[in-house]
């Protein structure tokens, strides 16, 4: 609200003072600007007294600006910069856990946000949207499903899709891969999940570092290995390191890590014509797959128990 008010005032001065030079009118509406940007300081500093107040609620606030800023600035590096999704967020994700690992968690979630394709969400206005939607759903879901990797991811794809709902941009639509890829798919995949995984929980390296550090050498390696398909190596790469995020309470060893690494990539090549170009599309694929080895894993215990 006060930035419209801002833009809109500042606006009728430059307009009145081309319009007219600097005369009584031009001062009017400079003096107005000044003195309503005063007093909106006076409010937001009453704001952040009261924020001050209830640490909740600035955890919350912090959340919703390292969501939206790691969205724009993987968005950035990615178009702007020509570095491509799987580079952008593997670097955001390492910087992330790098400099700022009490927040690293939040940015990267907003990374996969800005993982999007700009043929998808064209422009940071559509990203900004799509950030603001998934910092809503992170809030609300901070108390389910910790410690599945990819949950992030999915709460990328809740923002992208509606935000591409919303300004009716239309989903791109994409092949099944063939089996000629489909064969390295399954091999990057489990080498994903399994170098993220250990590295988190056998090396402690948090979560998202390692996951950064797998997808970014995923992105700058695999497209020189294979220049054929070496981006949707890199893809499958970073989606599986989003699998090996989970906890070792979700995903107790290397063994069930493989079997998510071979659920990831045959979700991944046979889901491919749909959700295409939607930030988080990778993180959602890692999600199901730990929540169904997770849901495995369950079943055998079951009958395990009821077994003896």
């Amino acid at each position: 609200m006060a930035g419209a008010t801002f833009v809109l005032l500042l606006s009728s001065v430059f307009e009145s003072a081309s319009s007219h030079g600097l005369h009584f009118i031009s001062f009017t509406l400079a003096s107005t600007l000044l003195l309503a940007t005063l007093e909106k300081w006076k409010e937001f500093e009453a704001f952040l007294r009261n924020v001050q107040n209830n640490s909740a609620q600035l955890k919350n606030l912090l959340i919703v600006l390292c969501i939206v800023a790691g969205a724009l600035v993987t968005f950035t590096l990615s178009v702007n910069f020509a570095l491509g999704p799987v580079v952008a967020a593997g670097l955001v994700g390492v910087c992330a856990a790098a400099f700022f690992r009490r927040h690293d968690v939040p940015i990267y979630c907003g990374a996969f946000v800005g993982m999007v394709s700009e043929n998808l969400l064209p422009s940071h206005w559509h990203v900004l949207l799509a950030s603001s939607i998934s910092a809503a759903v992170f809030l609300i879901s901070k108390s389910v499903f910790n410690g599945f990797g990819g949950k992030l991811g999915t709460i990328a794809l809740i923002g992208c899709t509606a935000a591409a709902l919303l300004t009716d941009r239309p989903f791109i639509v994409r092949s099944v891969p063939g089996w000629d890829a489909g064969v390295y798919l399954f091999l990057y995949s489990v080498l994903g999940v399994l170098l993220t995984y250990v590295l988190s929980v056998r090396f402690n390296h948090s979560p998202v570092m390692s996951s950064g550090i797998v997808g970014l050498a995923g992105g700058l390696l695999l497209p020189i290995l294979h220049p054929d398909f070496g981006s949707s190596l890199a893809s499958m790469v970073i989606c599986a390191s989003f699998a090996g995020m989970s906890s070792k309470e979700r995903v107790p060893n290397e063994l069930y890590a493989v079997l998510i690494g071979l659920i990831c990539a045959l979700v991944f090549i046979y889901s491919a014509p749909h959700f295409g170009g939607a930030g988080g599309k990778l993180g959602t694929i890692a999600f199901g797959s730990v929540m169904a080895i997770s849901a495995l894993r369950r079943v055998f215990g079951f009958v395990k128990e009821h077994a003896r």
